[in-house]
């Protein structure tokens, strides 16, 4: 007995005792329901992007670090403009500037470091207080401008729109030849221009308080951006701002929090009217094939088991739903249809040829479950080679989703079979098997037998073009394609478009002493190097403080710039400068971290790949110019969106080349037959695959973190088509039919199964096209393609394959 006959033998054997068990089946289902559904009550959703990072990866050391122990990394605008009637340097709008940003350091816990408005004025000449007057307020401003060029950059950030002011450029050019301070002769005119004032608030982690709860019954747990978010709206709606001012809350945690907010309510809507599309299609496939439509609820039903099943996985592994892992759902939905339909379809077939129901269901087991097997351990080859992928939750995907195929697999045999012959009433005469869609599909079987090589040219002339698209496709470099078009991301755009460095990095600095003078005079260097850069506008930490402060005359620096000499002095300027909260002092002081200082980079409105060279850059500089001894680390939120697009797609080409590679081994040892296995895989999950891509090009789709999934998803699920079509012929040539009645039987007894399950799939992933997120919608735009296309493949270019080379005896035809 052959291994193959040995595993139909077991089974048929299998597919027998469900169908004369039925009790013991339906009493182990209800175990597992129950089982499954106290695990799933665990499962919650996950935002955020650092869950596309690797919790021991340097990316994630270095951003916790800056988190945890400096409590910085996030960055938080409040956007204050005022009306024609407002005064934005009125001495009272300024003195509420500075109760407001009091308030934030002592309201809003996480608030580490906030810089307002009233800052540079209170940096001025008064002795850190507010003037009484309007002109006094623009002097100051005037006076802290000119008196170094980091003021000039954060008072840019702060009174956005000073920048494009002819007095702001002279002063910045001057500052390219000359040291500071500088004399500015329009200064008052060009402040009294501005009638926008930013808050920036920077923080880190971030405490969730343990009664805090989390929405849709606590599967949407609170976030830290959404605690801080919220406050800092509440102190800023309690402040003294004059009536006369329009508040805007901005930032990327504030966008991100919105854009992830509306995700699940958005994912369940989509999922209820997939569910729905589904059921609708597969009731009107099926009904020509049914004698009795409701009977179209037996596979459903089993796949919803396997979908409880695989939720109480998920919550006894810690797995959590998030923008990928949303993907299962209809991943997970559409193979279980698959399977069950597969297994109605043949039990239905044999009750119709006569036998009685647990022969037939013992047929059914052994046919067709065959042929599910061999889907079963591809699919599950194929989403298994999610496991190279560089992003966590794309891995878990291919986890999950290969878990739920399995369990469709096991009810498919037990649940679905015991349902099969309970609810058969021996209503099993003939209905019609050639209906509109088995004449339409057999005529086009009778066309691929007379025009086999014709087929083969057109259909792989669309395949060599797909291929060459696929490099090609777009890759979307700015993380905020990835969202809605919602308020919170014009909030951002025009944040982008006005500030002139809402970006900011961070360098930590470690060195044995960081906080002296030799210390600061080496990282004095570095920062001048980063602000050679064109899309660096300047840097603030303390060394740069010293700088500011000290009043003597210039001795080093490209500008000038002296740190005050070691000794007695150094320490007491130090100890000075850490006592003032202005820029570009961070609030940091020796005692916090004796070994380890923080240099923020301001960088411009920049995106793509100018994003990796500048975050190069940075890294390289310090690495140039920092002496031996010295480590340094840069992170922040660019460096971890940039990190995230870089993993999502760095594998793409090398998950792809697994998946097919690992497929077609598997096939070829299940087959014994590698012509056979690169026969499946070539002409129906290859091609399928390249088609998608020349798809993807034309309508503009491109790769973000769920179409990257596309070709496992094309392996996994789309080859299963192929393989009940190419089982089905196999078993017609081992009864002794000619290749060519074998191939049209094999079209046409597997059209409506397998163009069910195909649709289902189909269509429940092209519901996500309607998504307002475009990461969704061209998912599910992907997906559909690639389904569309692996079913164009299974039925068209597949079977000209097999026919052309079965012809020419390259084909073995065994018995089975």
């Amino acid at each position: 007995m052959t291994d193959e006959q040995k595993t139909k033998t077991i089974l048929g054997r299998i597919g027998r005792e469900a169908a004369t068990n039925r009790k013991a089946v339906f009493a182990a289902v209800v175990l597992l329901i129950g089982v499954s559904v106290a695990g799933a009550a665990g499962v919650q959703m996950s935002l955020g992007m650092e869950l596309y990072l690797e919790d021991d990866s340097d990316t994630m050391r270095d951003w916790n670090e800056i988190q945890s122990d400096f409590d910085k990394g996030n960055v938080m605008f409040v956007v204050v403009e005022t009306d024609d009637e407002t005064d934005l340097h009125d001495p009272e709008t300024m003195r509420a500037f500075s109760s407001l940003y009091q308030s934030y350091y002592d309201e809003v816990d996480s608030a580490a470091l906030v810089t307002s408005p009233a800052h540079p004025v209170k940096a001025g000449p008064g002795g850190g207080e507010i003037p009484d007057t309007k002109e006094g307020v623009l002097h100051s401003l005037n006076h802290t401008f000119g008196d170094h060029r980091s003021n000039m950059a954060v008072i840019a950030n702060l009174y956005p729109g000073v920048q494009d002011h002819a007095e702001y450029r002279r002063v910045q050019s001057e500052l390219e030849s000359e040291s500071y301070p500088v004399t500015v002769e329009n200064g008052e005119e060009m402040f009294d221009s501005a009638d926008t004032g930013v808050v920036i608030i920077q923080y880190g982690d971030v405490e969730v308080p343990d009664d805090r709860e989390g929405e849709f019954f606590g599967f949407l747990p609170p976030s830290e951006d959404e605690i801080v978010e919220e406050r800092v709206r509440e102190v800023t709606a309690e402040s003294d701002l004059p009536e006369g001012t329009d508040v805007t809350v901005t930032g990327s945690p504030v966008f991100e929090e919105a854009a992830f907010g509306l995700l699940l309510p958005e994912m369940i809507q989509l999922f209820s009217l997939a569910l729905l599309v589904i059921v609708a299609l597969v009731t009107a496939l099926m009904h020509g094939r049914l004698r009795r439509t409701r009977r179209v609820a037996l596979p459903l039903a089993t796949t919803l088991v396997a979908l409880v099943a695989m939720l109480g996985m998920m919550g006894y592994v810690g797995f959590r739903f998030n923008a990928i892992m949303l993907g299962v759902m209809p991943v997970a939905l559409g193979l279980g249809i698959d399977y069950g339909l597969q297994v109605q379809t043949r039990y239905v077939e044999e009750r119709e040829a006569g036998r009685p129901p647990v022969d037939a269901a013992e047929t059914a087991a052994k046919t067709t479950g065959h042929a599910l097997a061999i889907a079963l351990g591809t699919t599950v080859v194929g989403l298994g080679s999610l496991l190279a992928a560089e992003v966590p939750p794309v891995r878990q995907f291919g986890i999950t989703t290969a878990f739920s195929v399995v369990v469709s697999m096991a009810l498919s045999m037990t649940l679905l079979v015991a349902l099969l012959v309970t609810f058969d009433d021996g209503d099993v005469a003939p209905t019609a098997s050639d209906g509109a869609l088995e004449r339409v599909f057999d005529r086009m079987a009778g066309l691929l037998s007379v025009r086999t090589a014709l087929v083969v040219l057109l259909a792989s002339g669309l395949v060599l073009g797909g291929a060459s698209a696929y490099p090609a496709v777009d890759t979307r470099d700015d993380m905020l394609d990835y969202w809605p078009d919602i308020e919170e991301r014009q909030d951002i755009r025009e944040l982008e478009s006005t500030v002139p460095t809402p970006n900011v990095v961070y360098v930590v600095v470690e060195a044995d002493g960081a906080y002296t003078r030799e210390t600061f005079t080496d990282v004095q260097g570095f920062q001048h190097e980063l602000e050679r850069h064109d899309q660096i506008v300047t840097v603030m930490s303390t060394p740069r403080a010293m700088e500011v402060g000290e009043s003597s005359p210039p001795a080093v620096g490209p500008s000038g710039d002296r740190i005050t000499e070691a000794g007695d002095p150094f320490q007491e300027h130090l100890e000075l400068r850490t006592r003032v909260d202005r820029p570009p002092q961070l609030g940091l002081t020796p005692a916090d971290h004796p070994d380890r200082l923080v240099v923020q980079v301001f960088v411009e409105d920049i995106e793509g790949q100018t994003e990796r060279e500048v975050i190069d850059y940075i890294d390289d500089t310090a690495a140039e110019e920092l002496p031996a001894g010295y480590e340094s680390r840069v992170t922040g939120e660019m460096v971890i969106n940039r990190n995230v697009i870089e993993n999502v797609t760095s594998g793409l080409t090398r998950t792809t080349l697994v998946s097919f590679a690992l497929g077609a081994l598997f096939l070829g040892l299940v087959l014994r037959s590698p012509r056979e296995s690169l026969v499946l895989v070539g002409s129906v999950a290859g091609s399928a695959f390249a088609l998608t891509a020349g798809g993807m090009y034309l309508l503009g789709v491109p790769w973000n973190p769920l179409t990257v999934t596309t070709a496992a998803i094309v392996l996994g699920v789309g080859i299963t088509y192929g393989i009940h079509v190419y089982e089905r012929f196999r078993e017609e040539v081992a009864n002794g039919r000619s290749v060519e009645a074998a191939i049209r039987t094999a079209i046409v007894r597997k059209s409506r199964p397998v163009l069910g399950s195909g649709a289902t799939t189909m269509l429940g992933f092209g519901v996500l096209s309607v998504s307002a997120f475009p990461v969704l919608s061209n998912f599910g735009i992907a997906v559909a393609l690639a389904m569309g296309m692996a079913l164009l493949t299974s039925f068209v270019f597949m079977p000209a394959v097999v026919l052309a080379l079965a012809r020419r005896g390259r084909l073995p035809a065994r018995s089975s």
